[in-house]
């Protein structure tokens, strides 16, 4: 897996000329010629087992011996002073492979083997007569949409608005979607060696690549004043705004794109079809600067590269050392004694929780804790329905209610008094993303446009009456009512529901059909901000003073992002992937290849249900990793062979101990019986 070309390759400018004018004939041409090369550009690069698409490295990768040898517990490691630039991992082998032009290109063992075993597979598919033409090939692909992207984006406003129409509105929805999956894979297979050179901004090339994606990102995003038979409502977006992200990205290295970022941190996505004329500059020529295409899981790591050198320059890394007990009331009032009192400052530090009674330490220990606090402050384990069915005790006064039907949790707004219990429970979330620890989605996706409101941050989206449903369904459909009445009486009929408690309307001012939406949207912002301030402040303020300060959540996270930060990401489990990035202990080669496929097609064989408490018995916890399955790390060890034996796990440490069963059925029926008793975070 590499890149393109090291060195630029000019490409040539169009002739000079006068500037297009609406009368000008249409830049449809190149919507033409897209859809004839398309048969040769759709799934035309290879792709490593996550998806994302790589090419060969143009040199030769050439076998080096590192010299220095500085372990030897378990296996030798070794001194390289290396990274590989396809898993990211410090190269400690013995022997890597590193570019023979001297490129910044280097390889651990493992991902060069595979590499070259997946490029060999690719060959044999695409019928390419060897390695060379099959190179040329995969070039000419890179060379075209780069092309493209340059040809494109140097035309006039005007010619670029059509060409955008002409694509969003006129094109089938499948051929728009090959259209973007190609540029997408373009800019994956390149994007990792781009980001090594030292003046990113050198490979202009690319760059027209990535101003092409953001143009197909910016015509799907045009809206559609027209509908077609059938249609109850003008059109959305023709492709979800996820399925332009760049999963390449997660293979470069985070803290050089956030230091490179915060040189222009101003920057914002850049609308190429509001530009007049576009050109490449120093802003643009950054991956951060194009969140709208970066994967959460890279922003979270750079957020956290900013509020640890943060950390770092006050001279607070010395961690914040939590003995806390296992009872849930009894933690609570340890986690409200251990913040109370504590400055901001004080609180801004990694935090290092130990159970009392206990020796153990580590990421394990950390998950541990936060689930089990979180627990306490929603009110014990008792699930989402409240009550204590496991015997665990209640908090003394309860802070969030939950909703059953959508599985969330929201403020109680009895809890008037529980400005300290709220706070903690915002230090606890911002300590989370701190120590990398996700937690459950509990929470409703307002309460993340809330906290960013108070960051002040410009992705900070208006609250409305959608948002309100969410949380409180009863009120938002008395509110829709008032929207819907057609009748000149409005005042009357729905004039006594509290209006002017809000705050928002001038005195003396009624309700009417020319002021209903302000009306609504006044109790929107009022149920939002006065209502609940009691209990949502000291929250927000708690989650400000551990990440607070960090100037890229401020300026280019959203809530749906911020959201997938503190919680990973909702996706259905994918059986393959975990296989993909698991290990297994204790097997015998002949177990390896016979017992242990079968253990992996019964688990393929489950229910989405099944595989999610499958999930929650090995990780405690449903949600999943940032980077996808594949990184869930699952360790499956072989505990002895007998019928009689149920599988355990050791959620801390993500292992099954998985015993050796006669048949199938029995597997499947013993794998059945041990998650059956699996709970999640509570939420049932």
């Amino acid at each position: 897996a590499g890149s393109g070309s090291c060195a630029e390759v000019e490409m040539e400018a169009p002739a000079p000329g006068p500037e297009e004018d609406e009368d000008s004939e249409p830049f449809i041409w190149m919507a033409v010629l897209l859809a004839m090369l398309q048969p040769l550009l759709a799934d035309a690069l290879p792709r490593d087992p996550s998806g994302v698409c790589i090419i060969p490295h143009p040199h030769q990768m050439k076998e080096e011996e590192a010299s220095v040898c500085i372990g030897v517990d378990i296996r030798q490691t070794f001194r390289t002073n290396k990274i590989c630039d396809n898993c990211g991992q410090r190269i400690q082998d013995r022997f890597f492979f590193h570019c023979s032009a001297n490129c910044d290109i280097d390889f651990c063992q493992e991902c060069y083997r595979k590499s070259q075993e997946l490029l060999a597979a690719f060959l044999e598919r695409s019928g390419d007569e060897d390695r060379s033409a099959m190179n040329s090939r995969l070039f000419w692909v890179i060379d075209v949409i780069e092309r493209v992207g340059y040809h494109v984006l140097r035309r006039s406003a005007v010619q670029r608005a059509r060409l955008a129409r002409e694509l969003a509105f006129e094109w089938p929805a499948s051929m728009f979607e090959r259209l973007v999956q190609v540029a997408i894979d373009v800019i994956n297979a390149k994007v990792v060696h781009v980001q090594d050179v030292k003046d990113i901004t050198s490979d202009s090339r690319f760059w027209y690549a990535v101003g092409w994606l953001q143009f197909l990102y910016s015509a799907n995003a045009l809206p559609c004043g027209t509908r077609r038979l059938g249609e109850q409502g003008s059109r959305g977006p023709r492709l979800e705004y996820e399925r332009f992200i760049l999963e390449g990205i997660n293979k470069c290295e985070p803290l050089s794109e956030f230091q490179r970022w915060r040189k222009h941190p101003s920057a914002q996505v850049p609308d190429v079809l509001a530009l007049e004329r576009f050109s490449l500059s120093a802003d643009f020529c950054s991956f951060l600067t194009h969140s709208n295409l970066v994967p959460v899981s890279f922003r979270r790591v750079c957020l956290l590269c900013d509020v640890w050198e943060q950390l770092q320059q006050a001279g607070r890394t010395h961690p914040l050392q939590l003995e806390v007990p296992r009872e849930p009331r009894a933690l609570l009032e340890a986690v409200l004694a251990a913040f109370r009192g504590l400055e901001d400052s004080e609180l801004r530090r990694p935090l290092r929780p130990t159970f009392a009674g206990e020796e153990a330490i580590g990421p394990g220990v950390m998950k541990e804790f936060f689930q089990v606090a979180l627990r306490s402050f929603l009110g014990g384990g008792g699930g989402c329905g409240g009550g204590d069915d496991d015997g665990t005790a209640q908090p003394a006064v309860r802070l969030f209610k939950c909703n059953g039907h959508r599985r969330t949790y929201w403020f109680d707004e009895e809890a008037s008094s529980s400005h300290d219990a709220f706070r903690a429970c915002g230090i606890l979330l911002g300590q989370a993303v701190l120590n990398n620890v996700l937690v459950p989605n509990i929470f409703p996706r307002v309460l993340y446009e809330m906290l960013l409101r108070d960051l002040e941050s410009p992705c900070a989206r208006p609250l409305g009456l959608q948002d309100l449903a969410v949380v409180s369904e009863d009120i938002a459909h008395s509110l829709q009512r008032v929207l819907d009445y057609p009748g000149e009486d409005i005042g009357r009929v729905f004039g006594d529901l509290g209006w002017s408690r809000t705050g928002r309307v001038p005195a003396g001012c009624h309700l009417t059909q020319a002021n209903k939406v302000d009306f609504v949207q006044a109790y929107v912002e009022w149920f939002f901000s006065d209502r609940i301030a009691c209990q949502f402040e000291p929250l927000s303020a708690g989650f400000r003073a551990i990440l607070g300060g960090s100037s890229l959540l401020r300026s280019m996270v959203d809530a749906v992002q911020l959201e997938k930060i503190v919680c990973g990401g909702a996706v259905p489990i994918d059986a393959a992937a975990i296989r993909h990035g698991a290990s297994h202990e204790g097997w015998t080669p002949e177990e390896q290849a016979e017992y242990l496929p079968m253990f992996w097609e019964v688990l393929a064989s489950f229910t989405e249900a099944e595989k999610v408490q499958f999930v929650v018995f090995v990780t405690a916890s449903d949600r999943v990793p940032l980077r996808g399955w594949q990184d869930l790390g699952l360790s499956v060890q072989k505990n002895g062979v007998g019928d009689d034996r149920l599988p355990t796990a050791y959620t801390c440490f993500c292992q099954l101990l998985l015993p050796r069963y006669t048949s199938r059925e029995r597997l499947r029926a013993s794998l059945l019986s041990a998650i059956a008793n699996s709970e999640g975070f509570g939420l049932r």
